[in-house]
């Protein structure tokens, strides 16, 4: 990457792909005993997953602001291949990388999305989850993490302030609050390509 290049890496499930139609997946694990397999047979279903519009409308925001997108995810490597193929069939902006859980990576969530921000370092500009918990988690370790919430009302010099925003910007580690009834205002135009 270029010295002039900012990343902004963005989750995959719950931000941009929804695979809850699948979870029951993940209670056959506790009547056949095998977590592992059970797992396996929900992530045989990403393909099929459902596109979170307002995630896919920050994603085009933020590339739209020049920004390079990174793809994080803590589905297994071996779905990375599935995973691409996704993302260019529901027209999501190209990224310039797909970060897995590499094989046999047992560590939580929030860990692996660390090592994916550490993964990219100087050039991370900011991180976008669909959880609370995770944009709190990766804060704590110095992480500008926002919320795809956080995200989806602001107007497009907002969303470039609050994405660029460093020690002279708005402290991560508050929540921005919409006024109730007010609209999104990244959304995608009329007629635009998916």
């Amino acid at each position: 990457m270029s010295g002039s290049e900012r990343v902004v890496m963005v989750d995959i499930d719950g931000g941009v792909a929804d695979l809850s139609a699948f979870t029951h997946l993940l209670t056959a694990a506790n009547s056949d005993g095998s977590r592992r397999q059970a797992w396996q047979r929900f992530f045989d279903n990403v393909g099929q997953a459902a596109v979170v519009e307002a995630g896919r409308d920050v994603v085009e925001a933020v590339a739209g602001l020049g920004f390079v997108v990174v793809y994080s995810t803590t589905r297994p490597v071996s779905y990375a291949e599935q995973t691409r193929m996704w993302l260019g069939e529901n027209g999501f902006p190209p990224g310039r990388a797909l970060l897995c859980r590499a094989r046999g990576d047992h560590r939580t969530a929030v860990e692996v999305k660390a090592g994916h921000c550490r993964a990219v370092g100087r050039w991370l500009s900011a991180f976008v989850d669909d959880e609370p918990e995770t944009v709190d988690a990766l804060r704590s370790r110095g992480v500008r993490a926002h919320s795809f919430e956080e995200l989806s009302g602001l107007r497009v010099q907002k969303l470039r302030a609050t994405l660029t925003a460093g020690a002279g910007g708005r402290p991560t580690g508050h929540r921005m609050h919409r006024p109730r009834g007010q609209g999104h205002t990244v959304r995608r135009t009329a007629g635009a390509a998916r």
